[in-house]
């Protein structure tokens, strides 16, 4: 990678200026005093898709689709113009604006000019685009599932405590259901833990698939799944539940050597209450009707006693 402009490198301002820049492999424009820009090279028509005729003596923000764009030109103006060794440039990550409206991800490197020339800042732009997608992979599998591709439980937790404070601020309703694989020991005993992990991917894509995209579905441990769904009464919980266990119970899974491997859920289902201090609290309750549900046969739904909540109303 072609290293940016020194940020107290001296260029002899003339014919030579255009043939420097042109042979550098990052995007480099000269701005003015007010923000227009005086110069660019070949690599910043590439990335910004504008000819140079047409980018000199454009305004410089027209290039930058980010909020903070006016207030670090105003500071390069402001801090690197005057003639001062101490005041050095910075490098910052903005967002560019193409020729065609797509938005793209940029470090922005400052420097200036110094004289024999006219007063000017240099902009050294590097696309970052590649880097964002990388850290965003990263992100992305750290809250990820590796098995079955939900979320984990840490990134549900993440996510439900905000959650929580919204609807309880607002007092929206939130319901939250708990469910596990029916005797999935028995799959792995029978056919084997790679089934087992077939199965337990397959019932999370079925899941996904019947959930909303404002819901959240993590998986919570082991062959036990979280779905947490905001805006949802206990009425509309138990709707979601039902959904869930007939989309796993009425087609069964198809192993990897053909066969075919019926599976059932039990599903606990609890709505969050005034007065419920944590997420915790409306997992607790959510779980105690998963065990319910197990103790009554299995493959069914069930919802957090009306006694639960009045006591937790009343805690």
């Amino acid at each position: 990678m072609q290293p940016p402009i020194a940020r107290e490198t001296v260029l002899a301002v003339g014919g030579g200026l255009q043939s420097v820049l042109d042979s550098l492999g990052e995007a480099i424009l000269l701005i003015g005093p007010q923000g227009i820009v005086t110069g660019a090279n070949r690599a910043a028509e590439q990335l910004f898709l504008i000819p140079a005729a047409r980018l000199i003596g454009s305004d410089g923000l027209s290039l930058m689709a980010d909020r903070q764009s006016r207030g670090f030109l105003d500071y390069l103006a402001e801090m690197l113009l005057p003639n001062d060794p101490a005041k050095p440039g910075i490098a910052i990550e903005l967002v560019g604006r193409r020729s065609d409206g797509a938005l793209i991800p940029i470090e922005v490197t400052s420097g200036r000019i110094v004289p024999p020339g006219p007063a000017m800042f240099t902009l050294t732009i590097r696309d970052i685009s590649a880097l964002k997608a990388r850290e965003k992979e990263m992100r992305d599998g750290a809250n990820r599932d590796r098995l079955t591709g939900v979320a984990t439980r840490a990134h549900v937790e993440q996510v439900a405590e905000p959650e929580l404070f919204r609807v309880s601020r607002y007092n929206r309703p939130l319901s939250v259901l708990i469910f596990d694989v029916d005797h999935f020991k028995q799959v792995n005993d029978a056919h084997g833990h790679a089934a087992g992990d077939r199965v337990l991917r397959e019932i999370a894509q079925r899941c996904k698939d019947l959930i909303r995209a404002s819901d959240l579905i993590g998986r919570w441990g082991g062959e036990e799944f979280l779905v947490m769904t905001p805006e949802t009464e206990i009425d509309g919980g138990r709707t979601l539940g039902e959904r869930l266990r007939r989309g796993i119970a009425d087609s069964p899974v198809i192993l990897d050597t053909g066969e075919r491997v019926s599976v059932t859920i039990s599903v606990g289902i609890a709505e969050r209450v005034p007065g419920d201090p944590d997420f915790a609290t409306i997992v607790r309750r959510a779980d105690a009707a998963l065990y319910r549900a197990k103790a009554a046969g299995r493959n069914r739904v069930e919802l957090a006693t009306k006694t639960e909540m009045v006591a937790r109303s009343a805690a």
